[in-house]
């Protein structure tokens, strides 16, 4: 699975954003004004975007037919019409726009503005998922799995879940890896459904939360610097890290991510990140999502020499992908390192899953 060690997983989930930027079989006069009507949705116009898209779509460009579909679908600039949607999205999807084959196969699996016709449905996923839209292998292989339109089948929903977590897609991977957790649909492999729910976790699956915690026989409450991470806050660590010797770089409630020289506190490191979650409610301190720990590796040696130095610690891990990155699952916390020789640096991280997504939501980046 590519990019399962990803420390900042960005994956989207069901996508029925304007197309401002994929190719349409039948592109339209550049004259019509698509671009302005990309201008106005970015701006909030809705309504203007809404007229430029107009003259595109009349003038043949399925990215302007697709993109009113959205609003209607949406309600932006508009009163939610999904009857009105779905036509729009139709004529998309004939004139070979994969997205609106994905949103149209939607609509028709949930009966919104159509028929509900879930075999009709499953037809427009397909369609959609063999030109490499990943919610629309994620929606095809719920069907497989459920035998809703298409005849049941856990090695073919087994089948579109790869591909749509091939691209990321986070609910596809929460899914397959429940299924080599149990062995359905493909041969059990607990390797990889760690590597497939950790993905999913990542990205605030909570069904992956549990279900990696669900795989530890005895889980462990990590403490680091004499606090246990899982359930540790902002105030906490702070105090923690002052104790432990380790000198403040930037400690500061704006920025998801209070930064550190790790001086004597982490014998060996050269940078230390603590990065937190948005606070559960005002005037509460804001939740631990990760430890980010980086050591000087200049050459594969020295990394061995940390992977042998977190082994010690850790035991052997429960999944690794490739010489350079491994993981270990802790239950309430995963732990996982990743060489970049490229850097010369080996990063060593130590994630509350519940928590680990919401650091994408502070007030200002890292």
């Amino acid at each position: 699975m590519h990019a399962a060690f990803a420390f900042f997983l960005l994956y989207g989930l069901l996508s029925a954003s304007p197309a401002f930027s994929s190719a349409a079989r039948n592109p339209a006069d550049g004259a019509v004004g698509f671009e302005e009507g990309v201008a106005a949705y970015q701006r909030g116009d809705y309504i203007n975007a809404l007229r430029i898209w107009q003259r595109s779509a009349e003038a043949g460009d399925a990215r302007a037919t697709y993109n009113i579909g959205v609003l209607f679908d949406q309600g932006q600039g508009v009163p939610v019409d999904s009857a009105r949607a779905a036509v729009y999205f139709l004529h998309a999807a004939q004139a070979g726009h994969a997205r609106a084959m994905s949103n149209y196969g939607r609509l028709l699996e949930q009966g919104r503005g159509v028929e509900k016709n879930e075999a009709e449905a499953a037809l427009w996923f397909h369609k959609a998922a063999e030109e490499g839209i990943a919610e629309a292998q994620y929606n095809l292989g719920l069907m497989y799995e459920g035998g809703r339109g298409v005849p049941r089948s856990e090695r073919d929903a087994a089948a579109w879940y790869s591909r749509a977590a091939a691209s990321g897609q986070s609910s596809a991977l929460e899914r397959l890896g429940l299924m080599y957790r149990d062995g359905r649909g493909v041969t059990r492999n607990a390797t990889r459904a760690t590597l497939l729910l950790y993905g999913a976790a990542m990205d605030g699956r909570q069904a992956a939360v549990q279900a990696l915690e669900g795989m530890v026989a005895e889980p462990v409450r990590l403490a680091l610097f004499g606090r246990h991470l899982d359930g540790a806050d902002r105030t906490a660590m702070r105090a923690a890290l002052a104790a432990a010797g380790v000198t403040a770089v930037r400690e500061n409630n704006h920025f998801s991510c209070d930064v550190y020289k790790p001086g004597t506190g982490v014998p060996g490191a050269s940078d230390l990140a603590v990065c937190y979650g948005p606070p559960p409610e005002q005037g509460a301190p804001s939740p631990l999502g990760f430890v980010k720990i980086d050591y000087p590796a200049p050459d594969a040696t020295r990394a061995r020499q940390i992977y042998a130095m977190v082994e010690k610690r850790f035991g052997p891990p429960s999944a690794s992908e490739g010489p350079d990155n491994r993981l270990w699952n802790l239950g309430p916390v995963i732990v996982a390192t990743k060489y970049a020789p490229e850097l010369k640096q080996l990063a060593l991280m130590y994630m509350v899953p519940k928590v680990y997504h919401l650091t994408r939501r502070g007030r200002a980046a890292q």
